[in-house]
């Protein structure tokens, strides 16, 4: 009997084996999740199935491309602002943006950065209760604590009042009582999951999950960022830890295509197609602030905001910094950012000290431990959790939004990032990276090559999962 089994086992680990490597382009994804099918016989093949096998790739993402080439039609067709041509590296970075994916930088915009949750929930507890035809929530997590029923309740009266609410959760990041989802749904709002999991408290790392945090509001005003819908985003005393974030609040063209994204989500999560309000009056914005909205879709080939950011890193010439709370980045970016800093380009990297994502801590030390030998100064927060995802490049260029470092954001997870051409933008940024650095200690090189040997042991194995990570 054993060795039928033993047989059955290693035939169907091969007939995998070949299956990993015909279905990633990636060599590093696919030998990370070879190495975890042999290095853990049964345990490995029953992680896969959890989590890398690709089960619902091919009917669903074809049917959501088909849909979002579709809109982008529609959009090209109606958009009310031309193509924006700029001078010099920025000319550049326009057409870099259409090519990604026809997105285009707009003028017409007046941003607000919101940072942590303390400064975010007021402002959007405001605009909704200003909303007069639709409300959109498109979140990783929901919950259904204090902040969370504070906007729920809310979107009842404005659901009330007559007007269009949708919401749409990941079901894995989130927890909302079966209770008060028929409560929302007697009240007339459209409340869906996003792929619905058996068991979301043991799925915490499944692939595919929509890890965005967008709100539109009338097609006028638009929310993006890493804060979540949760209590926890809320720094007072009722949190033991200090959870540092960054928002964003956008009045403009370019909610747009943040509402192009949650169009496509629900389309996806819920088969029903939503028609875009395009035909708004953006004459009340008197701001001049070219900006423009990128997402990354599930499943598709294209890894569109880690183009983006391979694009922005290309054309610093003189600074580039980051905050991200996962650092375990492709290749391509890490060998670009080590070549930046040999250039003679000042890149300055924060990180928390004590992230939530062990395996994920642990790999990133291997990756900052290559900068930081190129000359890149890396910053491991200490107040509590960094949790921001920004970037400025040469205090003309930045971006803020949900995506990571990593190979999860680039490719296996549904997000959205915002980027700005703006000196304003970009120094209210770097401001406020330079407080945060005054919770922060530089990590020095001697300290990680002298780390215990088992730490290092532990980084060298996690390294060789980064692309599953």
């Amino acid at each position: 009997m054993n060795s039928v089994f033993i047989i059955f086992y290693y035939l169907a680990v091969s007939v995998l084996v070949v299956v990993i490597i015909l279905e990633h382009r990636n060599p590093g994804k696919a030998f990370a999740y070879i190495f975890l099918l042999l290095l853990f016989p049964v345990i490995g093949l029953i992680l896969y199935f959890i989590f890398g096998f690709h089960y619902q790739k091919k009917v669903l993402y074809k049917r959501l491309r088909n849909y979002h080439n579709d809109f982008l039609k529609t959009i090209d067709a109606k958009r009310k602002f031309p193509k924006k041509e700029f001078e010099g590296t920025l000319e550049k970075l326009s057409e870099l943006f259409y090519n990604i994916d026809r997105v285009q930088f707009s003028e017409k915009n007046e941003v607000q950065i919101l940072f942590n949750g303390e400064k975010k929930f007021p402002v959007v507890l405001e605009e909704i209760e200003k909303a007069k035809e639709f409300i959109y929530l498109d979140y990783y997590i929901i919950n259904d604590d204090n902040i969370g029923n504070d906007i729920f309740d809310l979107l009842l009266k404005k659901s009330k009042e007559g007007l269009k609410v949708k919401v749409l959760y990941d079901d894995v990041g989130s927890s909302i009582k079966r209770k008060r989802k028929t409560e929302l749904r007697s009240a007339g709002i459209e409340i869906h999951a996003y792929m619905p999991v058996l068991f979301s408290q043991f799925a915490h790392k499944a692939n595919y999950r929509n890890h965005r945090k967008i709100i539109i509001i009338d097609g006028f005003t638009g929310f993006l960022g890493g804060i979540n819908i949760s209590d926890v985003y809320i720094n007072s005393d009722a949190n033991k830890l200090f959870w540092r974030d960054t928002h964003v609040m956008i009045k403009g063209e370019a909610t747009i295509e943040l509402q192009f994204l949650f169009i496509n989500d629900w389309f996806y999560a819920t088969g029903k197609k939503v028609s875009p309000v395009l035909d708004i009056n953006f004459s009340a914005i008197k701001q001049k602030t070219y900006a423009c909205v990128l997402g990354s879709e599930y499943g598709s080939n294209f890894e569109t905001i880690m183009e983006a950011f391979v694009g922005l890193i290309s054309l610093a010439k003189k600074e580039i910094v980051i905050n991200t709370p996962y650092f375990v980045p492709p290749v391509t970016i890490l060998q670009l950012l080590k070549i930046k800093a040999k250039c003679g380009i000042k890149i300055k990297l924060l990180v928390p000290r004590k992230p939530d994502i062990k395996t994920a801590f642990y790999a990133s030390y291997s990756y900052i431990l290559e900068l930081i030998e190129s000359g890149v100064e890396v910053y491991a927060y200490t107040k509590g959790m960094m949790h921001a995802k920004t970037m400025v490049i040469d205090k003309k260029i930045c971006t803020i939004g949900t995506s990571n470092f990593d190979h999860r954001s680039f490719s296996l997870n549904s997000e959205v990032n915002a980027f700005f051409i703006d000196e304003d933008l970009c120094i209210e940024l770097l401001q406020q990276f330079e407080e945060d650095v005054k919770n922060a200690y530089l990590i020095d090189l001697k300290s990680l090559k002298n780390r215990p040997w088992y730490k290092k042991g532990i980084s060298a194995a996690a390294r060789l999962l980064a692309p599953i990570l």
